[in-house]
């Protein structure tokens, strides 16, 4: 078996899974994220309107608030008596199960969020009494509005924030941390340093990726050369992308799969090589799929199947999430 899976391969693959008929949301992953069929797609309808009626989305359904939120935008209340934590996981819980900006529950998230990141309103967060709150809040929204709808204008305002921090950061083509800091309080007045405020976070990093074709290639190729030299990773994550976890817990990989899966969405990111592509090769089953073990109680990504006490139902799922993230690799 070739340490580095071929687009073809992936796309047999996906095709051989869809072939033993499984649930929705695992059909509409490998039809948008590892076929790429398109929105018209007769097949890629029917999974959707299948999902709409899936106990996943019904989860979703049930515990969304009037105005398209979840309760709190960024912050999880401990005395909540809800499976949905906050609109961030439910947004990413949506994406990852296959709904898109079109659909109900993400139309009204959208609208939401649109306002939260313009500033039209305010989450029901309690507001942090320090002077990065009012910034962090329209990095959250936007973020994840970028996430279903990197197109919407009400992203342009934030992202324009932090493409210009980016470039003030890698203004000689390296990181300089000095000159991000600088940047950071002349633009948002805030001090950043250490903090969910600055550019490694993984809500800055997400949103440049979402719109990384408007990014100069050269700072793209240093951001990205610099995400991956970094031996804490991505934000809060605290692992490096470019060493793959031997004997993980469930938390450490799936902080790793999350790094990975927003860096990939930098265009420069490139194919997985060296000891990545021969971690996720050790990793595949004699039949090709991936089952990387059960899965981290607090991740928005998974499950997928509606079960995985049937059959190949984890196995099922783990290879939808990690064809989807290497055919974005080699886009």
């Amino acid at each position: 078996m070739s340490s580095r899976l071929t687009r073809d391969d992936a796309r047999a693959l996906a095709l051989q899974i869809l072939r033993e008929k499984p649930d929705p949301a695992v059909r509409v992953r490998l039809l948008r994220d590892s076929l790429r069929a398109s929105a018209s797609d007769t097949r890629l309808e029917e999974a959707r309107a299948a999902l709409e009626d899936s106990a996943h989305v019904a989860a979703l359904r049930a515990e969304q608030a009037k105005d398209g939120s979840w309760g709190r935008l960024h912050s999880r209340e401990a005395a909540a008596r809800q499976a949905v934590p906050t609109t961030e996981w439910a947004v990413e819980r949506a994406w990852a199960l296959g709904l898109d900006q079109n659909q109900p529950i993400l139309e009204a998230a959208a609208a939401y969020l649109a306002d939260v990141a313009t500033g039209k309103t305010a989450p029901s967060d309690p507001p942090e009494k320090n002077d990065r709150w009012p910034v962090g809040v329209r990095l959250f929204a936007a973020a994840t509005l970028a996430r279903i709808a990197p197109d919407d204008p009400a992203v342009d305002g934030v992202w324009e924030l932090w493409h210009e921090v980016a470039r003030r950061a890698f203004v000689d083509g390296a990181y300089n941390e000095e000159q991000e800091e600088a940047a950071l309080a002349e633009l948002t007045g805030a001090a950043a340093r250490g903090t969910y405020l600055v550019l490694s976070s993984r809500y800055a990093l997400a949103l440049l990726a979402s719109r990384a074709d408007r990014l100069d290639h050269g700072l793209e190729q240093a951001l990205v050369r610099w995400i991956w030299g970094r031996p804490e990773g991505i934000g809060s994550f605290g692992v490096p992308l470019s060493t793959p976890p031997e004997a993980a817990s469930a938390g450490a990989l799936e902080r790793f799969l999350l790094s990975h899966e927003i860096a990939a969405g930098f265009d420069s990111s490139g194919a997985p090589t060296g000891p990545l592509a021969d971690w996720l090769e050790r990793h595949r089953r004699s039949d090709g799929l991936w089952d990387l073990g059960q899965r981290a109680s607090w991740t928005a990504a998974l499950p997928l199947s509606e079960s995985w006490r049937r059959g190949n139902a984890r196995s099922v799922d783990w290879t939808a999430r990690i064809l989807g993230l290497l055919l974005e690799w080699q886009t």
